[in-house]
């Protein structure tokens, strides 16, 4: 019998200890991977850079530049064949003429093309960190929406204690009617200051979603504004920003396509070869045609180009300008947010919680009145409220502060 038990004890041991391991593995992995369930702020870009509409606008445009590029890699036009008989065969023609410019059109097409692209490939890196930032600023929005939520959730509820409190000292008689009054009051106060905030963290949450094209939940975040914000790893020249470098090479296509206007002034010339069949007789020789420039000599080409080559060279200039402002700006706006951030001091919250701790504890114990803790909780609840946006902010200047610097940290693991 005692055999029996052993053996029924082992079997349940040995069962338990499989069934331990499958539930330990199985937590282990879903502990290993965060991405699935929480939405970081590098998976956040990841998923923008995929989806975001500015993005696969950008693409489409460098796949247009890169066909064109393609398309006059060799001649600008197609060759033309030409073929007529007459009913009876007695008679017949064959031409092949291919259009060929002696200006070189050609060439400036092709430079053209090149620029195109180059300056598509800049545009397109452009748009991809300004969505990383557009995310990432969307994200600390979110992350301040929840936390502000969150604080006037403590608000509400310890509104909620303070007029119960002082509801039993009425009872006691140890508090008048007045001061349950004003109680109530704070508690409708902190009410409307939850449903206000509650309605701050869903439209956030919803901006989100809509640039990351996925469902978000405020328990998918991580709760920390500083998370969103890496830190700066570049200190690029203005010169060497990407939309810089798009404008620049927008400027060289728009010279290139003025010269190719120009020098389309005179007509391509048509050089190929004739056949003609006639009673028997075959008759092959070279063939020449030009389009004599009487009337049009591609006026409206030359003008609209010289139009376009002063538009690009001004948007060179506003854009360098504005790298250089931004650049500038962003590194002293940063600097002073850390700064003060620093000055602050990083436990102000918790010292905020331990102020509410006190308030509370002093009206319970008598050493506080009512109106006095309505108004030291009012003061307390946006002083966190305060914290929380500093927070915010100071991610906010750093966000700026990478996308003037055009840095590859702001793309994350999308880089």
């Amino acid at each position: 019998m005692s055999r029996r038990v052993l053996s029924i004890a082992r079997t349940f041991w040995w069962g338990r200890a499989v069934f331990g391991a499958i539930l330990l593995s199985a937590t282990s992995a879903w502990a290993g991977d965060p991405t699935a369930t929480d939405l970081t702020p590098d998976r956040a870009v990841s998923l923008a850079l995929t989806a975001h509409v500015e993005v696969r606008a950008a693409e489409a445009v460098l796949m247009a530049a890169e066909a064109d590029r393609s398309a006059s890699l060799l001649l600008l036009r197609n060759p033309k064949v030409q073929a007529w008989a007459t009913l009876d065969g007695s008679r017949a023609e064959l031409s092949a003429t291919q259009p060929l410019s002696l200006t070189g059109e050609g060439w400036h097409a092709r430079g053209v093309a090149r620029s195109s692209v180059r300056s598509a490939e800049a545009a397109l890196e452009r748009a991809r960190r300004v969505t990383a930032a557009d995310v990432r600023l969307s994200y600390i929005d979110a992350v301040v929406a929840i936390e502000q939520a969150r604080v006037a959730q403590e608000g509400t509820e310890l509104a909620g204690r303070l007029r119960y409190a002082v509801g039993r000292k009425l009872e006691q008689g140890e508090a008048s009617a007045l001061d349950l009054r004003l109680a109530r009051l704070a508690e409708a106060q902190a009410v409307t200051r939850l449903l206000e905030a509650r309605e701050a963290e869903a439209e956030a949450l919803q901006e989100l979603a809509e640039l990351l094209a996925i469902p978000v939940d405020a328990a998918d975040l991580l709760l920390d504004p500083g998370a969103a914000a890496p830190a700066v790893t570049s200190s690029s020249n203005p010169d060497d920003r990407s939309d810089v470098v798009a404008a620049e090479h927008a400027l060289r296509a728009a010279r290139a396509e003025l010269a190719r206007q120009r020098a389309a002034v005179l007509p391509p010339v048509g050089v190929g070869v004739g056949v003609m069949v006639e009673d028997g007789a075959t008759f092959i020789g070279p063939s020449v045609g030009v389009t004599i420039p009487l009337f049009d000599r591609n006026q409206r080409g030359t003008k609209a180009a010289k139009g376009d080559h002063l538009v690009a060279e001004s948007q060179l200039s506003a854009v360098r300008a504005r790298a250089e402002t931004e650049q500038r700006t962003g590194g002293d706006r940063a600097a002073e947010a850390e700064r003060l951030a620093e000055v602050v001091g990083s436990d102000a919250l918790e010292e905020a919680a331990a102020a509410l701790v006190s308030v509370e504890r002093g009206v319970l114990t008598g050493e506080i009145d009512v109106t006095t803790a309505v108004l030291l909780q009012a003061q307390i609840l946006d002083g966190e409220a305060a914290i929380v946006s500093l927070r915010g902010l100071v991610a906010d200047a750093r966000i700026d502060l990478l996308l003037a610097l055009d840095d590859d940290a702001l793309l994350g693991g999308g880089r």
